[in-house]
Parts: C-alpha cells; sequence; structure tokens
C-alpha cells in the first residue's frame, strides 16, 4: 500500500489502470492483486486467478430487465450480484436458493401483490372470486375446469392475455403425467396431440374486449371440453368492475387445484403460493376434516416465513344443516386444530384469519334481475331458511351480508390493498434477508468443508511423515543389522577358507606319499636358500 505522510493514497491497478481505495488488495475492477512488489508472485498468484474470475462473473452477468420502482431496483441490483457468485463453480447446486433469487428477481421487476385462492378442485374458488370481482368471469361449471393458472387485476379496459407453455416446460408437464389417468384420457378423446404444434412455443395472445366479452373469450381457453386449454399456463385478465382507483398492482389468482394429479401443474400452484403476498385457503364447511387440514398444513409449511398472510375460507356455508350453529362449533374446532407450530402462532390470530362463505348466494342475489326459475330455487331455499324475502330488496341486502362475502373483500381492500406497496417491500425485505442468510450459510459450510478438508490433509500428512520416520529408523536397524552380518560372513569365510586348506593338506599327503617327499624337498630347499642370504649378508 501506498503512503503519502499519514494519508493512505489510491492504488493505481498495473494490469487495467483504475484507482482503487487504499484498503483493497484486489483491482475492483479487474481482479488483479495490487501490492505485488511486496509478494513473490507465488504468494497472490491463486488468489488473484479467483479474484479475476469473480469480477469477470459479475462483470459479464445477465443484464437485470428494467425494474420500474426503485426501492426494488435497489435490492434487485444486490441479488443479482449475488447470483452471479453463486454461478461461479466453486459453489455446489442449491435448487431451492436459485428459485428463490430468481423468484425475488422477478417480484422486483413485476412488483405485484398477489392474492392466490387455493384449493382443492371444485371448492368454490371460482365462485368467490367471481363474488369478490363483481362479474362472473371465472367458469362455475360443476365439472372442473380452471386447469391453467388465471389471474385477475383491475384496468380501465378489459383485456385477456394467454401464455402458452414453451416445449421445455412441455416436456417437464409430460413427464409428469404418470398419474394423470383422467387427464391423458381427455387429452386422448379431445384428439389434443392434433393441435399440439399449434400452441407449444406460441407467442402470447392479447385481445382487447368489451366486458360482456370477457367471460365467452376465457371459456375458450380454459374450458375441459376444447383442446387449447392443455398448452395453456397462463391468463391474465384485466377487467374494469373493480372499483375505480383499485390498485392495478394487487392480483387475484385462481389456481389449478393444489392436488392436481399432472404434477407439474400443481408444482406451479406451489410456486405461487410460495410468492403469494395473501393466500386464501378455500375449504368445503360441510366436510372440514383431515383432508382439509392436509391442505392447509401444507399451504401453512409453504408460507413458513409468513403465516399471517394465510387465511381460512368455509365455503358454501348455507349448505350446513344449521349454518349459524354448526359453523359456530365448527369454527372453534379449527381454531384448536390450527393454533400451533405448523399454522398460526396463536388462537387470536387463528379466529382473525377464519372465517364462512356463501358466495354463490351473494351472487345470486347481487344477479337477481337476471335469474331464471331453475337459478331462484337455491336463493329462495337460502330465504326461507333465514325467513328473508327474497323478492325484498332489504331482505337480499342481507342476505348479502349473511353470505359473508363483505368480510373477504374488506381484508382485500381495506387491510391488502390499500397497504400494498408496505406489504411488498416488508416481503421484498424478508426475502432478501432470506437469500443473504442462506448464502452466508453455504460460504459457511463450504469454508468449514474446506478446513476439514485442510485439517484432514494435515492429519494424513502428519500421519504419513511418522510412518516413514518409523520406516526410516527400521531401515537404519536393518542396514546396522545386516553390516553385521557381512562382517560375521567374512569371518566365517576366512576361518573356513583355512581350515580347509589345513584338512587338505593332511588328505594330499595320506594319498600321495610323493606328495610329502616333495613337499619335504621343498622346505629343504626353502630353509637352504634362507641360509644362504643369511650367510650372504654376513
Amino acid at each position: 500500500m501506498y503512503w503519502d505522510g499519514d494519508i493512505m493514497e489510491n492504488i493505481v491497478c498495473p494490469k487495467c489502470g483504475i484507482e482503487n481505495e487504499p484498503t483493497r488488495y484486489f483491482c475492483a475492477s479487474c481482479g488483479a492483486f495490487l501490492d505485488f512488489e511486496n509478494y513473490e508472485k507465488v504468494d497472490y498468484e491463486i488468489p488473484e486467478m479467483k479474484m479475476m474470475r469473480i469480477v469477470d462473473n459479475l462483470r459479464h452477468m445477465t443484464p437485470s430487465e428494467q425494474v420500474p420502482d426503485e426501492a426494488f431496483a435497489v435490492q434487485a441490483e444486490k441479488v443479482e450480484r449475488l447470483q452471479a457468485l453463486y454461478a461461479l463453480p466453486d459453489f455446489s447446486n442449491n435448487a431451492k436458493l436459485e428459485d428463490d433469487m430468481q423468484d425475488f428477481l422477478s417480484l422486483c421487476r413485476h412488483p405485484e401483490f398477489q392474492i392466490a385462492f387455493v384449493g382443492t378442485i371444485k371448492i368454490g374458488k371460482s365462485t368467490l372470486i367471481n363474488a369478490l370481482l363483481g362479474k362472473n368471469y371465472a367458469s362455475m361449471a360443476v365439472t372442473p375446469e380452471t386447469a391453467a393458472l388465471t389471474k385477475f387485476r383491475y384496468s380501465p379496459s378489459d383485456y385477456v392475455n394467454v401464455t402458452f407453455y414453451t416445449d421445455k416446460e412441455w416436456k417437464k408437464l409430460c413427464k409428469s403425467t404418470h398419474n394423470a389417468d383422467e387427464f391423458l384420457k381427455e387429452y386422448e378423446m379431445l384428439d389434443a396431440e392434433s393441435q399440439k404444434d399449434n400452441w407449444i412455443n406460441h407467442e402470447q395472445i392479447h385481445k382487447d374486449l368489451a366486458s360482456d366479452e370477457v367471460e365467452g373469450e376465457l371459456a375458450i381457453w380454459s374450458s375441459s371440453k376444447r383442446p387449447e386449454h392443455f398448452f395453456v399456463k397462463e391468463i391474465e385478465v384485466g377487467i374494469s368492475t373493480l372499483p375505480e382507483g383499485f390498485p392495478p398492482q394487487v392480483v387475484f389468482v385462481d389456481t389449478p387445484g393444489l392436488y392436481d394429479p399432472v404434477a407439474y401443474r400443481s408444482e406451479l400452484t406451489k410456486q405461487y403460493i410460495r410468492r403469494a403476498n395473501a393466500v386464501f385457503v378455500c375449504v368445503d364447511a360441510q366436510k372440514v376434516q383431515q383432508q382439509e387440514i392436509e391442505t392447509i398444513s401444507t399451504v401453512c409449511s409453504i408460507s413458513s416465513n409468513n403465516r399471517e398472510k394465510v387465511h381460512i375460507i368455509a365455503t358454501q356455508w348455507d349448505r350446513l344443516n344449521n349454518p349459524e350453529k354448526d359453523w359456530a362449533e365448527q369454527k372453534e374446532w379449527l381454531i384448536r386444530q390450527l393454533t400451533g407450530k405448523a399454522f398460526f402462532a396463536t388462537s387470536d390470530l387463528a379466529r382473525d384469519n377464519i372465517m364462512y362463505t356463501a358466495a354463490y348466494i351473494h351472487i345470486l342475489c347481487r344477479d337477481y334481475a337476471l335469474l331464471d326459475k331453475q337459478e331462484m330455487k337455491p336463493l329462495r331455499k337460502f330465504a326461507v331458511d333465514f325467513d328473508y324475502d327474497e323478492d325484498s330488496v332489504d331482505d337480499r341486502r342481507n342476505m348479502v351480508d349473511k353470505a359473508n362475502v363483505h368480510a373477504v373483500d374488506k381484508i382485500i381492500k381495506e387491510k391488502l390493498a390499500e397497504n400494498y406497496r408496505k406489504y411488498l417491500l416488508e416481503d421484498v425485505e424478508k426475502k432478501y434477508l432470506g437469500i443473504r442468510h442462506d448464502l452466508r450459510r453455504i460460504v459457511d459450510d463450504k469454508k468449514d468443508d474446506v478446513q476439514e478438508l485442510l485439517n484432514a490433509s494435515k492429519s494424513e500428512l502428519e500421519e504419513f511423515k511418522a510412518k516413514a520416520e518409523e520406516k526410516r529408523k527400521n531401515y537404519e536397524k536393518i542396514q546396522a543389522v545386516s553390516k553385521q552380518l557381512d562382517g560375521i560372513i567374512d569371518q566365517v569365510e576366512n576361518e573356513t577358507a583355512k581350515q580347509m586348506e589345513t584338512i587338505c593338506s593332511k588328505l594330499r599327503l595320506k594319498l600321495n606319499p610323493a606328495y610329502k617327499i616333495a613337499q619335504a624337498q621343498n622346505q629343504r630347499k626353502t630353509l637352504r636358500s634362507i641360509a644362504s642370504r643369511i650367510m650372504g649378508k654376513r
């Protein structure tokens, strides 16, 4: 680092020429090591390569879509950078974290306050949505109709947008139909395969419509009697029947059945529940039993970070034998069942978030002037049960109040719609902190894994050294013993040679007397020679 008196100067990167703060070790622009003069290359070469790779990853990350709200744009940029870092090969795949980051970015880019209506097939979701929207948009047929996820939002003029599955999505859907016999039978019966190439990968269809044309257009794309509906992923409907000024960011989402036999569609519903800012779980008031509790449990599990956003709506309340008395008992039972760790934190929260509706009665009262004789029957029965006169305008208002759709409407308008931006910001902050926490945990786990590997390597090295030292000592002992053995062997060989020579000489004398005479003569010659040398010296 470079100093000027007591003031630290910025550091110019030797590779890219960009100035960096004096406290940095690696260049913020290219990742190069800045203090190379005081270190050997071997000390910083590998970290420099990693930093340059990280910087390159961040520099070439996928450009963000435009984020319309500045408050969300800041958080989106942070997560995009985290997403780019997480894409590095040093990190192992974590599908949940990847989905969370993608959902977060989608929320920031398209800040919608989504209210998801969830439940099993034909439980009354669409009827309740129609009651809340002020007009019968979603199909209320007795056979299942809603296979595509359908979104309703306020618009000054009515329209329908239809989005289709891509080829990749369709293949995933087809792989998840092994337990969907009914789906496969209908697909074959409607000869949908002959239509597939017309709609898979089809660009989005947008149609501007008059208000009374929306229902018919929806039927084209959502009706189970038409082959097109198999290939529709999502329908968005802009409607003008909501009060003027109703926030267009607040979206009603009519989901396919939570337990759709086509697993891919069921998974899409779960994704929307996870992302939704409020969830209304519709259960049948006549049979709130173990299956309904399991449905609620599934939703609460998916919404584990924000159980306050879950509301339980007991639909078709008017079909109970004694609606007011039976519901009072039913609700108390539900409060007991749904208070605890897996559900609502307190019984008060459970009491506030559990309510009933009779949405079909609400719609019949709203559309009273258009009803035929057959449609009047359930309204007349309701009027008799509660001592009302269906022909009286005041009594019809009382019946609308009794149907209790206004309780759901009040939550949506006064609690959710008016504060949607505040709730959205809270959700964004909570989701961001969750992503950051998961990333830190992954990094810490990665660091722990590396440290364990280093510790294990160090332990193994020490163990290897100990074994090597033991072997070295053993080798030295063997060498010493070997030298001793060599000495002994040499000594034995010498002694043996001497003994053998003595023995052989004796044997030769015994076997050959001439050899003895010759040996004696040689000895005499040797003695004479010695004597001559001695005499010569004298």
